[in-house]
């Protein structure tokens, strides 16, 4: 069905909906406030709905109106990856991508790779969003994700993938901890210590790797909460609660209240891989991917991961 609404008038109802003001919302426009209110009072009647109720004190959004908030802010940047997309694929230099992350992608890998990126391509837009590996799989597939950094999970037929790099495990320990004075923590230090395990999820085996290392050492570990993020692991541990064996890349963010030892026994087993629609030719996502790889060997090395032959 044509409702006769364009994208122009669909900006004009976002911002007015955002400042809940025509003389805010038009001098942010840099339009006159008159053509503003006469563009929404045609948005209503083509719908056939109040989007605002309005007095002389204030203005005020309608159930209508908030429902259409929510597609609306989704149309317009959707046609705003539409163009940038387009422009891309037709060689400019200017264009938008959409990168998404896990947690050790966001703090170790993506940012050398963008500052790189940038100094290559400084007029293009690169949005970041902290996404889990699930997530960021729906969003690739959707194309609303350029491209992903998630842990390894089953292939898709929508996506090709490459390692990046390799890492290993901490022992996390509350500030203070008898185990601190240790250089290094081997399994049978903790498996009689309370421990804050990780629920199975999408992407990180970590839960069933650990338990087999202990179950290989003929240890039962006492596991007495379990997270299904990293973070959520540090903090329970920060917290008291128990002790935790982490990915590596915890270890350096600066807590007051957590110590981290290595867990030599365990080997580098914990990978991060990059994913990208298959058959993708967007000049931008190949270079972005090409930087990726040459800053990630980089990484590597100057932060103890291992790099894939």
């Amino acid at each position: 069905m044509n409702t006769g609404i364009d994208l122009r008038q669909l900006r004009y109802f976002v911002c007015l909906a955002e400042e809940l003001h025509f003389g805010r919302a038009a001098e942010r426009l840099g339009i006159a406030q008159a053509p503003l209110s006469q563009q929404i009072r045609a948005m209503e009647e083509r719908l056939g709905v109040t989007l605002f109720q309005r007095t002389t004190r204030r203005t005020r959004m309608t159930s209508a109106g908030e429902t259409l908030l929510s597609h609306a802010r989704e149309l317009i940047d959707g046609m705003d990856r539409a163009v940038s997309h387009t422009r891309a694929m037709a060689g400019q230099s200017t264009g938008r991508l959409t990168i998404a992350g896990v947690n050790m992608a966001m703090t170790h890998v993506i940012p050398p790779i963008l500052a790189e990126f940038r100094s290559k391509w400084p007029a293009v837009i690169v949005d970041i969003e902290h996404l889990g590996t699930s997530e960021q799989l729906r969003t690739l597939e959707t194309g609303e994700v350029n491209i992903a950094f998630i842990r390894p999970t089953e292939q898709a037929a929508f996506m090709q993938v490459e390692t990046l790099l390799r890492e290993g495990f901490v022992a996390a320990l509350p500030k203070g901890h008898r185990l601190a004075s240790k250089s290094e923590i081997a399994l049978r230090d903790i498996a009689d210590e309370p421990l804050v395990g990780y629920a199975p999820i999408l992407g990180a085996n970590y839960a069933m790797l650990l338990r087999d290392a202990f179950r290989r050492e003929g240890l039962t570990p006492r596991f007495v909460q379990e997270c299904t993020h990293t973070t959520s692991v540090a903090a329970q541990v920060a917290s008291g609660l128990g002790l935790a064996v982490m990915p590596s890349w915890i270890s350096n963010i600066h807590s007051p209240y957590l110590d981290f030892r290595p867990v030599p026994e365990l080997p580098r087993a914990i990978e991060l891989v990059v994913a990208w629609p298959k058959g993708e030719t967007s000049p931008l996502v190949q270079d972005f991917i090409s930087v990726t790889r040459q800053v990630a060997a980089r990484i590597g090395e100057q932060k103890g991961f291992a790099v894939p032959d």
